[in-house]
């Protein structure tokens, strides 16, 4: 029986273990695999994550006692940005939650934070009438303007929610990626191969994860452990659309509404794009794809915060077609709101513009 790992190997991905399980990070043509998340169908294989399955009478109450959002308003079918954080309201782990039936959930965790989410959903879980563990799925995720093409080409209804593949049952759910659409396919991992192949088969290709993580930072979407960790609170991350402030208590809650409507966070994250020249000629150390880019930016002579995610590659820009690289970055929260020209040192000319990060809705407190 193929599995994920021989389908990688066929494709010479270089693979980097995460959690105990491989997260292919490229196929070897970077800027092909960027183009077919943007413009055509890429694969990316998120294994390394995890999904874990909740299910029971209870798991809505549970879930949205602490989860940010509201659980309880979830349709099925949808995708739901959430965060779990602790009695401080600092943010300590990212999740996606999915409604495959009335009673019935899926939380798909960030690659390496199946254990860590899983021990602490369980930590919580003392009377509730539900059942919470490990599902046995693969996450693919198919992004591109083709991947509903694509998906129906494999024999897919990317809006169906549950259907039949292979003789066993897989889920796929819209869930778009800033401006790019992406069709969540979640698949018993035995089958996933067989999912992959078919899709190559309609037209679509793999694309690692450092393809993914281009498209994302072009897309304006902050990663939990790159953008923002443990340190945040959701208002410093700019998670707007993580958080439901109308909904009951869970965890964190009353920081975050108290954040929320009586002042604002210190600092936020923000998009940048930096002159191609300029990101140039930054040191090579502060821009490994390994840690988080170590390169401040500066107003007014001031230092107001530090760019932490930055793309590789540059685009054209403007009515003058200078090419930037885009990033996101952490600023003072005076900054963010302003959004002024900055500079990457002290004495140089402002360079680096200022926008909006896609979670960010633009609420006027708190964050």
């Amino acid at each position: 029986m193929e599995t994920m790992q021989a389908v990688h190997a066929a494709h010479h991905a270089v693979l980097h273990e995460v959690g105990g399980k491989p997260l292919p990070l490229g196929y070897g043509d970077f800027a092909g695999e960027v183009e077919a998340l943007e413009r055509g169908a890429g694969i990316v294989d998120l294994e390394a994550g995890g999904v874990i399955g909740i299910r029971g009478p209870d798991a809505a109450l549970f879930l949205n006692g602490v989860v940010t959002n509201n659980v309880k308003a979830l349709p099925k079918g949808r995708p739901q940005e959430n965060l779990l954080c602790g009695n401080k309201g600092k943010i300590l782990h990212a999740l996606t939650l999915l409604r495959i039936k009335d009673d019935e959930y899926l939380a798909l965790t960030e690659p390496g934070d199946l254990g860590p989410v899983s021990a602490h959903l369980d930590g919580y879980h003392v009377r509730e009438e539900l059942q919470l563990g490990v599902a046995g799925l693969t996450r693919l995720d198919v992004i591109g303007p083709r991947a509903g093409e694509v998906l129906r080409g494999a024999g897919l209804d990317p809006a169906a929610g549950i259907q039949p593949f292979g003789g066993a049952a897989i889920v796929c759910a819209p869930y778009p990626l800033g401006a790019h659409p992406r069709v969540l396919v979640l698949a018993p991992v035995a089958l996933a191969p067989r999912v992959v192949e078919a899709l190559l088969a309609a037209g679509a290709r793999l694309a690692g994860y450092d393809a993914f993580d281009e498209c994302r930072i072009w897309a304006r979407v902050p990663r939990f452990g790159v953008d923002y960790g443990t340190d945040a609170l959701p208002a410093e991350a700019a998670l707007y659309t993580h958080i439901a402030f109308d909904k009951g208590c869970y965890v964190g809650q009353e920081i975050h509404a108290r954040q929320h409507h009586r002042g604002h966070a210190n600092r936020k994250l923000v998009t940048v794009d930096v002159p191609e020249a300029a990101a140039a000629a930054l040191s090579p150390d502060s821009l490994s794809p390994d840690s988080p880019p170590a390169v401040r930016l500066f107003e007014g002579g001031e230092d107001v915060g530090r760019i932490t995610s930055l793309a590789r590659l540059a685009r054209p820009a403007g009515a003058g077609g200078t090419s930037v690289r885009r990033g996101i970055a952490m600023v003072r929260f005076a900054t963010a709101a302003a959004k002024p020209t900055l500079a990457l040192a002290a004495g140089q000319p402002a360079t680096v513009t200022v926008s909006s990060v896609a979670t960010d809705l633009g609420v006027t407190r708190g964050m």
